[in-house]
């Protein structure tokens, strides 16, 4: 969560510096969801039990605003592109099997000697 989190706020950052149109038309609304996103993916990294929560809780949100971008090209000052459509979508995707994952057991990496 922690490189999540300082990647979102990265591009936060320079959305507002270098202007994002053309692929993904990213609004300052959208740079503003990215830092908050990031801070809170930081934030909840302390803990493998806060990551996971975070993990799954952003999954579902990106899930909604995926969604949300199959109905409707902008909401809230967020535009919707296609591309934007299918990145939220496959970040929607990634973070729920990560929070939902579940670990492997260290004694089932173990190899058992006689």
């Amino acid at each position: 969560m922690l490189t999540l989190g300082i990647i979102f706020i990265v591009i936060g950052i320079v959305g507002f510096i270098i202007p994002m149109e053309g692929l993904y038309h990213l609004t300052p609304v959208h740079h503003i969801v990215h830092l908050a996103s990031g801070i809170v993916a930081i934030i909840m990294s302390g803990t493998e039990a806060k990551a996971k929560l975070y993990a799954k809780v952003f999954g579902f949100v990106y899930l909604l605003v995926a969604i949300l971008g199959l109905f409707t090209h902008e909401f809230a000052g967020i535009h919707f592109l296609a591309a934007d459509n299918v990145l939220h979508f496959i970040i929607a995707f990634v973070s729920i099997f990560t929070g939902f994952a579940s670990p492997a057991s260290k004694s089932a990496n173990k190899t058992v000697s006689n």
